[in-house]
């Protein structure tokens, strides 16, 4: 259950729910004043953050909204193995909608809270405001925030209430080819800075876009692969495609974040040359009408199948030939190609984004030219006519998925910037007789 903070808890109510080594960040270095005006607030920040109960507090972790998609699978690995070490996590999200994730976040038992923030430019001190009251009220250790730009507004109302550490994730590429929207995004970085000790960055590539567009120091950002459940999919075993068609397949929300109309037109060609194949789309979103449309134009009703929302992405992964990454070039990382990767599946993806950072520059899987149905074709073609050379590469994509992309990499790097180990180091040492 959760109870939402809209417009009249704006005025006073509160809300109920259920409940390598880094460089600090270049903000966190600047000294509390001296003795001045504020100097009584200070102390009393650092009674506050210094109390005996710190690793009781908890991890407050904050979403745009529990959609099956990246951010939020990220937080559901980080809070599933933080509760596995004792601490505390609870759940904010901006947005009612869509609520995929939902039960897996309740099954841990966490805590979820939602905010209503409207639409009016009120939505920017009202979330600045109710992140205040509600850090006031769960005192958590820390706050990540996973959406940017947003996370300004968190990070000033979580400071004013005494919370020590605030970082934020930076998961796909700034959208600088937007104008005047990217300016006002920008401005919302630049207000975050003084109150953020760190940016994750989810690969090099978009640390890189970071610092260059959004105007941050390196010293700012840490590069922290993505992560999922290695064991989830490396487990699996693959198994005999006893359909007579080649089967590929696509994990990913339904929107504008992936190329699936070009995967569409390339299944066209390969028929067209001789080729039958079978794809399978894992996912929904406010692109299906679209897709479906292309589908029946295109007469491939009985070789590309959407099938919706899935949970048993592992056995899935396990009956593929081939895992299809169509991404544009905002690609920041692409959980579901690690997925993939963990899983020991041949790999088709465009070259853009990080993609080729993630896959090696190419030796765990095979890149192709962007936008293109004829490339992705081609790609496709070379995969299914080449199966030893795609089985090597998919044993290399399996051990570079296992050594880089797991989740206790993950939330051990999130740790250390939220200073989740101090707490630890705290809990741990012995009283004084």
């Amino acid at each position: 259950m959760s109870i939402h903070l809209g417009a009249g808890e704006f005025a006073g109510a509160t809300s109920i729910a259920q409940s390598p080594g880094c460089q600090p960040g270049a903000f966190a270095q600047i000294p509390a004043p001296r003795q001045t005006l504020y100097s009584p607030v200070w102390d009393h920040l650092d009674q506050r953050l210094h109390a005996p109960d710190v690793t009781s507090r908890p991890l407050l972790i904050v979403l745009t909204s529990l959609a099956a998609e990246g951010c939020p699978q990220l937080a559901l690995q980080l809070a599933r193995n933080w509760q596995q070490q004792g601490l505390s996590v609870e759940l904010l999200c901006l947005q009612d909608q869509p609520t995929d994730l939902r039960p897996e976040f309740e099954a841990l038992g966490i805590p979820i809270h939602n905010f209503e923030l409207g639409s009016s430019l009120l939505r920017y001190p009202r979330l600045t405001w109710l992140s205040y009251r509600l850090c006031r009220r769960l005192r958590p250790q820390a706050v990540l925030s996973f959406p940017l730009g947003w996370h300004s507004c968190i990070a000033i109302g979580a400071r004013a209430a005494g919370v020590r550490r605030v970082c934020a994730h930076v998961g796909n590429l700034p959208p600088v080819w937007t104008g005047s929207a990217f300016a006002k995004f920008k401005l919302l970085v630049q207000l975050g800075r003084p109150f953020t000790d760190r940016l994750f960055c989810c690969s090099h590539y978009i640390r890189a876009a970071t610092v260059r567009d959004f105007g941050v120091s390196q010293r700012e950002t840490r590069t922290v692969y993505n992560a999922c459940d290695l064991e989830r999919f490396a487990v699996v075993q693959q198994t005999a495609n006893n359909s007579q068609l080649p089967r590929l397949g696509v994990v990913g929300r339904l929107d504008d974040n992936r190329d699936y109309p070009t995967l569409i037109r390339a299944v066209a060609i390969l028929q067209v040359q001789g080729i039958c194949v079978s794809v399978q789309i894992i996912g929904e979103g406010r692109g299906r009408p679209l897709l479906e449309a292309l589908i029946s134009r295109l007469n491939l009703s009985d070789q590309v199948h959407l099938l919706g929302m899935r949970r048993d992405i592992p056995l899935l992964l396990s009956q593929l030939d081939i895992f299809v990454w169509p991404a544009f070039h905002l690609e920041g990382f692409g959980i579901a190609l690690a997925e993939a990767m963990a899983a020991g599946v041949p790999i088709v993806a465009t070259d853009v984004g990080a993609c080729r950072e993630v896959l090696d520059d190419g030796r765990c899987g095979l890149l192709v030219k962007p936008n293109s149905a004829e490339a992705l074709a081609d790609g496709i073609r070379q995969v299914l006519a080449a199966p030893e050379a795609a089985r090597q590469r998919s044993a290399s994509a399996r051990q570079r998925a296992l050594r880089l992309f797991s989740v206790a990499a993950m939330a051990q790097a999130y740790g250390e910037e939220l200073g989740m180990f101090d707490a630890f180091m705290h809990r741990a040492m012995p009283e004084t007789p």
